[in-house]
């Protein structure tokens, strides 16, 4: 069952009040999966904002002829990690391939097109959502650099 108080602890539904988070469980629909299921591929349209109830959730990018292994992970997400904000962008289609990992999972997905008709209908907690957004996408690019970093520079010493 998909309630408030976890809702209100996903950080990009931060900040908003019982009314608006009680909106957006209209538009939301628990999902169960087995590990190293695909949620989605790399390309299909976004249709769902995701949300880890339990379990771990891995981005991944597929390599050429479409494989996704888990050595191209991206980013791994965790419980009330929300993924697929593709969804609120055009052209609406996933950037990466997402894997439930590790062991089952339990996601909820919030349908975008409810999500749109809320925000339209309520503009400062579409504001909201999209600033909590835009905060998740600078702290994931920003821990995404740290590791390429870090990883460049192991290279470096291990050409030594």
């Amino acid at each position: 069952m998909i309630n408030i108080d976890f809702l209100d602890k996903v950080q990009i539904f931060q900040g908003l009040n019982p009314e608006q988070l009680a909106g957006i469980i209209e538009f939301c629909e628990e999902a169960e999966f087995e590990p190293e299921t695909k949620l989605f591929e790399q390309g299909d349209d976004a249709v769902y904002l995701w949300i880890v109830k339990e379990g771990l959730v891995e981005l991944r990018f597929d390599a050429a002829g479409g494989t996704a292994s888990r050595e191209n992970t991206i980013s791994a997400i965790t419980e009330a990690g929300a993924f697929g904000w593709s969804s609120f962008t055009s052209p609406s289609k996933y950037r990466l391939s997402g894997y439930c990992a590790g062991q089952p999972c339990k996601l909820i997905k919030v349908d975008r097109e409810g999500l749109r008709q809320l925000f339209e209908k309520d503009p400062d907690m579409g504001y909201a959502v999209t600033s909590n957004v835009a905060t998740v996408v600078g702290t994931r690019f920003h821990e995404f650099q740290e590791e390429a970093a870090r990883q460049r520079g192991q290279d470096i010493l291990g050409g030594w």
